[in-house]
């Protein structure tokens, strides 16, 4: 019997090989951590807490507060018929700047109290609106001038800091009324002595 013939083998194509080539990174740009967070939008609560903004000047915010309040009253009641003032007698009394100090303590115990929430403090030193409705109301009694609006702000510094009595007991109560009403309460009582003030002035010079 012939033998056989064995048929060639086939062998298998090599499998292809695949060189590794370094990958290749697009190229980056920095951008700051800042662009990429979202920064929150002012809010009426802060414009209004911040005295529109005076209460972030710096070292003393009540003090800017005060002085800032003291201008916003000379330049609105400007715009005020008879400067926004009732005389009776030799009394007088500033409806304007009454309406203002009733103004800004209602609006300052709500806004004082989001912001105060917002911020995790009880009293922020930027807080000024209650530096706002306690000057207004020291001015209560006074015509719009250098002399009486300059003994407004005197006297109503003198309470804001030293505090005595109910004043100081005031920043206990919760919320945006200990923050607002001890400055309404010294400016209640800084009111009398303003007007004492201008009065001997404009009576012996």
């Amino acid at each position: 019997m012939a033998a056989k013939k064995s048929k060639p083998r086939r062998l298998k194509p090599a499998a292809p090989v695949y060189r590794s080539e370094p990958a290749v990174t697009p190229a980056t740009t920095y951008v700051s951590p800042l662009r990429t967070t979202v920064q929150p939008a002012t809010t009426w609560y802060e414009i209004v807490a911040t005295g529109f903004y005076s209460g972030y000047l710096p070292k003393a915010p009540g003090t800017w507060g005060s002085i800032f309040a003291a201008l916003v009253f000379i330049l609105t009641a400007r715009l005020m018929r008879s400067e926004g003032v009732l005389h009776i007698g030799n009394f007088v009394v500033s409806w304007w700047a009454l309406a203002l100090g009733v103004f800004f303590t209602l609006m300052g115990i709500t806004a004082s109290e989001r912001l105060a929430d917002e911020w995790r403090e009880k009293d922020p030193s930027e807080v000024v609106v209650d530096e706002f409705a306690g000057m207004f109301l020291a001015c209560a009694f006074i015509t719009p001038d250098l002399v009486g609006v300059a003994a407004a702000f005197a006297f109503f510094r003198l309470f804001d800091v030293w505090k005595p009595g109910i004043i100081h007991r005031l920043q206990d109560l919760p919320g945006g009324r200990g923050i607002v009403l001890d400055d309404v309460v010294a400016g209640l009582c800084a009111a009398p002595l303003a007007w004492l003030t201008q009065w001997a002035v404009q009576r012996f010079t």
